[in-house]
Order: C-alpha cells, then structure tokens, then sequence
C-alpha cells in the first residue's frame, strides 16, 4: 500500500468508529454515567485493596518462615517448649523465635536461648531408683550407756 491508500483507509476507520460511538451514545447516553461512576468506584477499590494485602501488610512479600512447625527446646535445660510459629524482632530480646507451647498462648523466646529440631524427641520419664531397705542391726552386747545429762551430772558431784 502506498501513502494515500493508507491515509484514505486511516480515514474511513475514523469516520466509522466516530459514528460507531455516536450511535452508542444515542442509545445508552443515559446510562454511560452510571457505568463510568462504577468503573471508576470499581478501580479505587482494587487499588486499595492492592494497597492493604500487598504494600502495607506485605503477604505476597513475606514467604512462609523455612522454621515453621519445628520444635523448640530451651538450650540450657533441653526443656521442650512448643512448636515455632514465626519469627520476629523484640526491643527487648532482639531476634526472638514466637512459639505456640502445647495448649497455650503463643510466647517469645529469644533466639539464642532457644534450639530448633526437626522432629519431637521424647525424653524417657526418670525411674525412680529403689532404695535399700534398712537392715536390721543385731542387738549389741554393751550395756547401754547412759544419757549425757547423767554423765554431767556425776562429774558435778565428784
């Protein structure tokens, strides 16, 4: 196609979408508003909602904590505490691990307090060890001697 035929062409779809549009107005002109006010009402809702989820809480830029669902143990003791829930920063602690204990409320520990493990380790209860009976001692031949206070007593009057 050379220069004119296209201008020729570029024109005619011009003049045709032109009245493509007038006709549209002419049938749905009274309610063209109402569709602009919900698409407009529409596109502030998505923005804000884009906002919270993404920009101000951050879910899609935050992935899953690689720690969560292992279980903790104090280092000092090997105590079990519970299971990691997530991780955070404490003004207090610094880096603190938050974890659930088995039937309570979520709590902090500070993170060089605390041991990850992959699985539970159940620690076996301590036996109590038996202790020995007290043996029976064979009465002894002495006499048996007499209280302090006696003896006290004896050095007084000598």
């Amino acid at each position: 196609m050379d220069g004119l035929t296209m201008k020729v062409a570029l024109t005619i779809g011009a003049l045709l979408l032109i009245g493509f549009l007038l006709v549209v107005w002419k049938v749905f002109g009274k309610v063209f508003k109402h569709v602009v006010i919900m698409l407009l009402i529409g596109v502030a809702g998505a923005g804000f909602f884009f906002y919270m989820v993404y920009i101000r809480y951050g879910s899609a830029s935050q992935p899953a904590s690689m720690y969560k669902g292992k279980h903790a143990y104090m280092k000092a003791n090997g105590e079990y505490i519970g299971v990691v829930e997530a991780e955070g920063e404490d003004s207090r602690r610094g880096k603190v691990w938050i974890i659930r204990p088995a039937g309570g409320y979520p709590q902090k520990y500070s993170k060089s307090r605390v041991e990850l493990k992959d699985k539970l380790e159940i620690k076996p209860e301590p036996t109590p060890t038996p202790t020995p009976a007290p043996e029976s001692k064979p009465a002894s031949d002495k006499p048996e001697s007499k209280p302090a206070s006696d003896k006290a007593h004896k050095k007084k009057k000598n």
